[in-house]
């Protein structure tokens, strides 16, 4: 019986294409939620339009318009979402730097200072901005996080040893000489 539920749902609901977006303006505030409620148990909200707002409605599903909301949001309340994202600490990153190599992680590190890379951080270009960071939590080891051009800001506006949840692909995972982690951020965030 559950599977025919779904495949009425499914069947039910129609997507637009992009070309066929629709601008529509909210006549009052109301919730944004995950999908169309249709039982008991409502979808999770994820957001609210104020009324007089402009959303594009990009699909339907019975009474529910699907929409597409443009705006601006603070860049540090926002983290990448990647079904990626590993659960990997800094000792199984050292383990078997290989296999950790290009995975996702989030980790709450301590921001010890922002530097500039020379020719001895063999994990690293020669002139390459970089957090030397201790962590991730209480392994308290060293990391080399490399900050890309659009978050140098928010890079040099951290103070000695700022706790931050970093977002950061892992470039080397046991950099020469001294076996340091190397990461490329994505976001940082002070906690």
């Amino acid at each position: 019986m559950r599977i025919l539920t779904v495949l009425a749902l499914v069947s039910a609901a129609r997507v637009l294409g992009a070309q066929d977006a629709v601008p529509h303006t909210a006549t009052r505030a109301t919730v944004v939620r995950v999908a169309p409620v249709t039982g008991v148990d409502a979808p999770p909200v994820v957001g609210q339009i104020v009324k007089g707002a402009t959303v594009d409605v990009i699909g339907k599903d019975r009474d529910w318009v699907r929409v597409r909301l443009e705006g601006w949001v603070k860049e540090s309340d926002l983290v990448i979402a990647d079904s990626t994202l590993a659960s990997l600490s800094a000792a199984d990153v050292r383990a078997n730097p290989a296999a950790a190599q290009g995975k996702l992680v989030r980790w709450n590190v301590e921001a010890v200072a922002l530097q500039t890379a020379d020719v001895l951080r063999t994990g690293l270009q020669s002139g390459e901005q970089y957090l030397l960071a201790l962590g991730p939590g209480a392994e308290k080891t060293l990391v080399y996080i490399v900050v890309p051009a659009s978050l140098l800001q928010s890079a040099r506006s951290l103070p000695p040893m700022a706790p931050v949840t970093v977002t950061a692909r892992i470039r080397n995972g046991r950099s020469d000489p001294a076996g340091v982690p190397v990461l490329d951020l994505q976001s940082l965030t002070r906690r």
